[in-house]
């Protein structure tokens, strides 16, 4: 709590009464400014007030001796920007103007007064402060930030209305019990019933529906939300909506870029105070990211129409000048959190809206209005939620794919100066270029940011959202053991090591018939649909379309050499208890451990790829199959399974984890990613010789426009996602079968010999 300073900072007579402005209250300053709010409010130059401490300029000296010197003569205007808190300031009403001017430049009638008073005769300063409004306000919506996985606080809710697209944040989940929600803000959500979207790859995926009016809040009266307090002829803008959610397995309780949250900062008439001024606040808004500032004010009065006037709960703002803080359209809905000393922070305030100050240099400040948390919740009797799919998404991590994507381009193709030159020129089109890679942080922003999703992570970032089907093509449990049937007691890895022609999804259909509980993975058969599409394009001549197929095919192949995506013990000993410590195994080693060693994951990759070169090896798309399985079979050799679930256990807490999974398998992953990338690129290499790639001439191998990769990877139709037992008859009929590996095109021809 602030300290109690003496009135001597304020009067030089000892002896004057009813001067100790801190003992002032928040109720008190609330009576004053509403007792005397209509006159203020008629000022031709105030536009608008608000409740705080008063703010003292930065470069106004510190008091010495117990009292305030101030300087003589004309005083520079006070601004938001070279004012702030001290531990002296007195509790204030703040008074908003556009311009500063000198009292002997006004009308008697136009004066700030100094201070107001209570029907007590109990004194109430007033602090001017210099915030003119910018008069247009860009509303455009520029890089939300898109989700990569699973919905949740930070990202954007997307809104057709009446032609427009409306683009807010949302907030956090929230429940009665019974049902799921969203919250945001209601003019996104808009009326009961309709469709609420986000963008996944550029396309538009629905996420839910408005939810019925009961569960919507526009305004109500401030008395009706603070009984206790004065408040006539004023309302408490909320702005208040939920989104029904239609998958809630889609979703997680943490907000991008805090993580988990704290319990709701639980807040009422009887300690709503002004200690909660200056306090740090963070948040994370699909528009702007990262937003850290401070709570500048309370019941911030921002208009007047009608003969009501309307109030926020909370003015925030940047801590100081010197602080980068704008929020921006899009920000709407956005969660602001209380930073605690220990702990995650707390829910606090829901973000409806912003003003945008100018400065003295032209530029502008947004500063966010928000709503309590607490009376939301209250007023809608619902409870936010903060233990629901937590952790990071069970998904190869971004540096694992791109990594392998990209890189693969930079892989020599013997022979194929061609294929050379369109790869390396589409490199940021299959992932990202080598400098970004090392930075997590850039990726994830870059691909949310933008609606192309690098090619090498379409199958997380778009087809997992939009094809529910394409979930069991990015793994195979080889190393599971069939318990009937015509393989009882065989694994895949035993079948297909005994012969490369039980890489067939005829073979493994009827395998997984007598493995009773495991789900029938078919990651090598997507190779095989990518390399036909590859061929087929390549061949008519369509080269984006050569590209989309083989560089959507990189996620497959990166998933074929990641241990535990081709592994029984996928989420560590059975039996498997989702949410459990143990089970997190795969998410800390594919994602967290990757991502934490991000810049010596790919410069050990670009280490041990230097000079290598491949050939094409193989025609056909089955023998693209069965190159994936041979990695796959030695992936599992190079890092078992059971040993990384071994150390996993062995480790005490997060970080001893990644520390113990790093010493163990950080070499040896690193090895597994580059081999991921020669056997991608020798599917390429094979695929472009069978396609007739040589033949394209130089002036066609450029780098492909992104729409037109878009288009094609949001076509449900293109290289589409089907269940293992669909791809039989998929891959048969499409051709492309096992015209055979290099050696198998040698046994043909031997034996041409023999006849």
């Amino acid at each position: 709590m602030r300290k109690s300073r003496s009135a001597k900072f304020l009067e030089d007579d000892p002896l004057t009464t009813h001067q100790d402005f801190s003992v002032l209250s928040l109720g008190d300053l609330l009576l004053a400014r509403e007792k005397n709010h209509v006159d203020l409010m008629r000022k031709k130059n105030v536009i608008g007030t608000a409740v705080g401490f008063y703010l003292i300029r930065h470069k106004d000296t510190w008091p010495k001796r117990g009292r305030e010197s101030r300087p003589k003569g004309p005083r520079p205007a006070r601004t938001l920007g070279n004012s702030g808190v001290r531990p002296y300031s007195w509790p204030c009403i703040l008074v908003f103007v556009r311009t500063w001017a000198e009292e002997s430049n006004l009308s008697w009638t136009d004066r700030v007064p100094p201070a107001l008073y209570l029907d007590d005769n109990r004194k109430v300063p007033v602090c001017v402060v210099e915030a003119p409004l910018q008069d247009q306000i860009d509303t455009v919506v520029l890089n939300p930030m898109f989700p990569t996985s699973r919905m949740g606080g930070g990202f954007p809710v997307v809104a057709n209305v009446q032609g427009f697209e409306h683009i807010a944040s949302i907030g956090c989940l929230v429940t009665d019990g019974h049902t799921s929600y969203a919250l945001t803000n209601r003019h996104v959500t808009g009326e009961a019933g309709e469709p609420v979207y986000t963008k996944t790859g550029g396309a538009l995926v629905r996420i839910g529906q408005s939810a019925k009016e009961k569960l919507q809040l526009r305004r109500l009266p401030f008395q009706k939300v603070y009984p206790q307090w004065p408040g006539k002829d004023v309302f408490t803008n909320l702005d208040i909506g939920l989104i029904r959610i239609d998958d809630l397995t889609k979703w997680t309780a943490q907000v991008y870029g805090v993580g988990t949250v704290g319990p709701t900062a639980d807040l009422a008439e009887d300690n709503i105070s002004l200690r909660l001024i200056d306090s740090s606040v963070r948040a994370f808004g699909c528009a702007s990211g990262h937003l850290q500032g401070a709570i500048k004010a309370l019941f911030y009065r921002y208009k007047a129409i009608g003969g009501f006037e309307y109030v926020a709960d909370f003015l925030i703002g940047p801590h100081s000048s010197r602080d980068k803080f704008s929020t921006r359209p899009g920000d709407s809905g956005t969660l602001w959190l209380l930073e605690q000393a220990k702990g995650a922070p707390l829910p606090l305030a829901l973000q409806w809206g912003g003003e945008q100050f100018l400065n003295p240099d032209g530029q502008s400040t947004g500063y966010a209005l928000a709503t309590s948390l607490s009376t939301v919740c209250s007023l809608l009797e619902v409870d936010v939620v903060r233990d629901w799919n937590l952790g990071i998404t069970d998904y190869w991590g971004e540096v694992g794919h791109y990594t392998i994507g990209a890189l693969a381009c930079t892989v020599g193709f013997q022979g194929q100066p061609g294929l050379q030159k369109f790869m390396e020129r589409n490199m940021d089109r299959v992932g990202f270029k080598t400098d970004a890679l090392k930075n997590t942080n850039k990726v994830l922003r870059s691909k949310a940011h933008f609606d192309f999703v690098p090619l090498a992570d379409v199958a997380d970032e778009v087809w997992r959202n939009t094809r529910p089907s394409d979930e069991n093509n990015h793994f195979a449990d080889m190393d599971q053991k069939a318990s009937s049937g015509k393989y009882r007691g065989k694994t895949l890895l035993q079948l297909c090591s005994a012969d490369q022609a039980n890489v067939d999804p005829q073979v493994w259909n009827d395998f997984y018939d007598g493995a009773e509980g495991t789900n029938p993975g078919a990651l090598p058969f997507r190779v095989w649909q990518s390399y036909n599409e590859g061929v087929k394009r390549l061949t008519a001549g369509d080269l984006a379309g050569f590209l989309a197929a083989v560089g959507t095919m990189a996620h497959y192949v990166g998933d074929a050499c990641q241990p535990l995506h081709i592994s029984r013990l996928h989420h560590g000993n059975p039996p498997l208890k989702k949410g459990t410590v143990a089970y997190k195994v795969h998410s800390v080693y594919e994602t967290e451990m990757l991502n934490q060693n991000a810049g010596k994951i790919v410069d050990g990759v670009v280490s041990r790829l230097a000079g290598k070169t491949v050939k094409p090896s193989f025609k056909g798309g089955q023998a693209a199959a069965q190159r994936v399985v041979r990695l796959m079979q030695e992936t599992i050799n190079a890092i078992p399974p059971q040993d990384i679930v071994a150390v996993y256990n062995k480790a005490t807490s997060p970080a001893d984890r990644l520390d113990k999974l790093w010493k163990a398998f950080g070499a040896k992953t690193i090895g597994r990613i580059a081999e991921g990338c020669l056997c991608l690129a020798e599917v390429w290499a094979s695929a472009w010789k069978e396609g007739e790639g040589p033949k394209i001439t130089d002036s066609k191998l450029v780098a492909i426009d992104q729409d037109a990769l878009k288009t094609l990877y949001n076509e449900s139709t293109f290289i589409p996602s089907v269940a293992l037992k669909t791809m039989i008859k998929l891959l048969k009929d499409s051709g492309g079968g096992a015209d055979g590996a290099a050696k198998g095109v040698q046994k043909k021809k031997s034996t041409k010999k023999k006849k």
